[in-house]
């Protein structure tokens, strides 16, 4: 005789199975592989310093209810391997770069709400040990757990918060730096990111290489030509700025050219008819004007003057007498 009946026992079946038929449904929406957390395909950012360093103060000053450690990528690993990932010293001045962790956490609020946040900052000293820069950054991140993936502080919504909130780090972090620390960012090779940089003008294959376009105005200007030349090369570019060196010009000696007189027939300029007639010339000076008529107009073709008579050289005229003389 059996205890139970057959529907009863059939009940209970279902009862015991269904839940942990329930349970491996659940395990299975959960994912088990999560990648890791690098940010080497970002620019890296080299710093004018000869060391630098990770000081983590989560260590000292723990945050109470931080389940950060329980994602898959703690916060403060993450931060870690942002730091390897995207600065570097590139120097040998002595001086020094700490990047400080000062909270990395994840609190499951109520509600059942994720809250992270991660608070860093980035000093710059001398050799000397004092403060030379400073930058900072602050992130934070509220999230509604997706219940899909698991209870609210699964591995999975975990991994997603911490992703979410590196993602924005990653942004802050090299805003601040590139603003607060734009002096001490250098290339690969030390050089200073924000030092002027000298271009040089290329020139056509087979020509020399122009000079630098930064160098000094003065040295341009003590440059003169003393003789023209024949130059084979290119004219400048017009981006070229134009020296103010003098020129001597050649001097070039013009022969004066005589226009010969060619006599055309028929072409003869008429003669003047209304010219006065010339006086007469008269051995003897004229009594009124001793020396010629005053007449500075004329010309070459004039007639010569004629000089003042000698002392005594005057004669009186003498009149003949014109009565009739009487008969005899």
């Amino acid at each position: 005789m059996t205890l139970f009946s057959r529907p009863l026992r059939l009940s209970l079946t279902a009862a015991l199975v269904l839940p942990a038929l329930l349970a491996g449904c659940a395990s299975e929406q959960q994912p088990t592989h999560f990648a890791p957390l690098r940010y080497d395909y970002l620019s890296q950012m080299n710093l004018n310093v000869s060391t630098l360093s990770v000081v983590d103060n989560t260590v000292t000053n723990p945050v109470p209810g931080d389940i950060g450690a329980r994602a898959p990528t703690p916060p403060v690993q993450a931060v870690r391997q942002m730091v390897q990932d995207r600065l570097a010293a590139a120097s040998n001045n002595g001086s020094t770069a700490q990047f400080v962790i000062d909270r990395a956490s994840i609190l499951h609020n109520a509600g059942g709400t994720l809250n992270g946040q991660i608070d860093v900052h980035l000093n710059i000293l001398n050799p000397g040990g004092t403060q030379a820069a400073h930058a900072e950054a602050h992130v934070s991140s509220t999230v509604h757990p997706d219940l899909s993936k698991g209870d609210a502080d699964s591995p999975a919504n975990l991994y997603e918060i911490t992703q979410n909130m590196m993602q924005r780090m990653n942004v802050e972090l090299e805003y601040q730096v590139r603003h607060s620390l734009s002096t001490w960012l250098v290339d690969a090779g030390g050089t200073p990111v924000g030092s002027a940089i000298q271009t040089q003008q290329l020139g056509k294959p087979g020509e020399s290489t122009p000079a630098t376009l930064a160098a000094p105005a003065a040295a341009a200007t003590t440059q003169a030509v003393t003789s023209p030349t024949t130059s084979t090369a290119e004219p400048a570019s017009p981006t070229t700025e134009p020296t103010n060196a003098p020129i001597t010009t050649p001097k070039v000696e013009v022969p004066n050219i005589t226009t010969p007189k060619v006599d055309v027939p028929g072409t003869e300029a008429p003669q003047n008819t209304t010219a006065p007639a010339a006086s007469p010339s008269s051995s003897e000076p004229d009594p009124v004007f001793p020396a010629g008529e005053g007449d500075d107009s004329t010309s070459s073709t004039a007639k010569p003057k004629t000089l003042s008579p000698k002392p005594s050289y005057l004669k009186v005229p003498t009149t003949k007498s014109t009565t009739p003389s009487s008969g005899n």
